[in-house]
């Protein structure tokens, strides 16, 4: 019998329902999967109805990007029928954390995490209003609170840069409510947090995995530093070795703020997450960005979105020869990343296995 329903994403998003070796590590510790489509409104609560006698489990797994608001309303709705059932990935409730990064900005502030200051606006007239009575100073970003991967987001260096990036943003505003893209769509202004080492030519974020009470695994990403958006791709050989320094750094937070960097999850209301956090130049203040309950660790079917062993993620060809000729000296150094990360099968064990424990500590 089926012990858990994932309610995944639609059939035209169905390439990204599972990551390389996750299916075969959640049923290990919680039981047989059945797949169903969780996004139409009606397929979670008539398969839980067929198999209310063995499900004590829910996988919610919307699209983190696309998820519309009736699709968030359909969900809300069957999970408010169903009851309550332990989740796996994400509450329903808390979901909308992780699509609208102002919902998980005031979450964050009202649990003391820490997190840039901003406000949400939904013309350019309140922009005006609201940036008048609120202490951000140039530079700061402006963005679209449920776009992803720097997409829709604009770096306000002063005036003019206002100006020209307020249109480009209104623009992209208009398309994603055209288009019913998102949740609750809203233009975002953050507050700017310097992450650049100008002396190393740098820019760095950090993605951090959490399951449960624990930090799975991390890793540290770096572009130039003329390049304010810090993600994954933008590793060169000519800056392997500041790689290497800031990894070695990713694995020291993951070891000194691992009870903070959990609690930032779980005050979501969610619990195995892909969270980014950045590192203030010069104070050294640790600061939340956004969570990714879809955080890209490679397909197991086909080479979705470009992710190809023989790590899935990263798949970048540069970055893929680096790891594999320098393994020997890269493992003592960051051992965590090539064992716990790197290492897929290993990566989702560990994820299951400890959301596992985190669940029977709650019960």
């Amino acid at each position: 019998m089926y012990s858990v329903i994932s309610a995944n994403r639609s059939s035209e998003r169905a390439p990204k329902n599972w990551r390389v070796f996750e299916k075969q590590a959640l049923e290990k510790y919680f039981g047989k999967v059945i797949d169903v489509n969780g996004e139409d409104g009606t397929s979670v609560l008539d398969c839980y109805s067929e198999y209310k006698d063995s499900i004590k489990y829910i996988r919610w797994y919307p699209d983190p990007e696309l998820l519309s608001k009736e699709e968030y309303s359909g969900i809300l709705k069957q999970s408010s029928l169903i009851g309550q059932i332990p989740y796996l990935i994400n509450s329903p409730e808390g979901f909308i954390n992780v699509q609208s990064k102002d919902e998980a900005f005031r979450l964050w502030k009202k649990n003391n995490i820490n997190c840039p200051n901003y406000f949400t606006f939904i013309s350019i007239r309140e922009f005006f209003s609201k940036f008048e009575d609120r202490n951000i100073e140039y530079p700061f970003l402006i963005r679209l609170n449920n776009d992803v991967g720097g997409s829709g987001s604009y770096l306000v260096k002063n005036k003019f840069d206002l100006c020209k990036n307020l249109i480009r943003l209104i623009r992209d505003f208009r398309n994603h409510k055209r288009k019913n893209i998102g949740i609750s769509t809203k233009m975002i202004c953050v507050e700017y947090i310097n992450t650049i080492n100008s002396k190393e030519g740098v820019n760095v974020s950090y993605r951090i995995h959490v399951s449960g009470n624990k930090i799975i695994s991390g890793y540290a990403r770096i572009s130039d530093s003329k390049d304010w958006v810090a993600i994954t791709g933008k590793f060169t050989h000519e800056k392997s070795d500041i790689w290497l320094k800031y990894n070695m750094i990713c694995e020291e937070l993951c070891r000194e703020n691992e009870k903070e960097i959990c609690k930032a999850v779980q005050s979501l209301n969610l619990n195995c997450q892909g969270v980014d956090l950045i590192i203030e130049n010069g104070s050294n203040k640790v600061y939340f960005i956004e969570v990714q309950p879809t955080y890209a660790s490679g397909y197991a079917e086909f080479g979705y979105c470009g992710y190809y062993p023989p790590f899935y993620n990263p798949s970048y060809p540069e970055l893929v020869k680096f790891l594999i000729e320098e393994k020997k000296y890269l493992m003592e150094k960051i051992p965590n990343y090539y064992n716990n990360w790197l290492d897929k099968k290993t990566h989702f064990d560990l994820v299951y296995k400890n959301l596992a424990e985190y669940l029977n500590v709650r019960s």
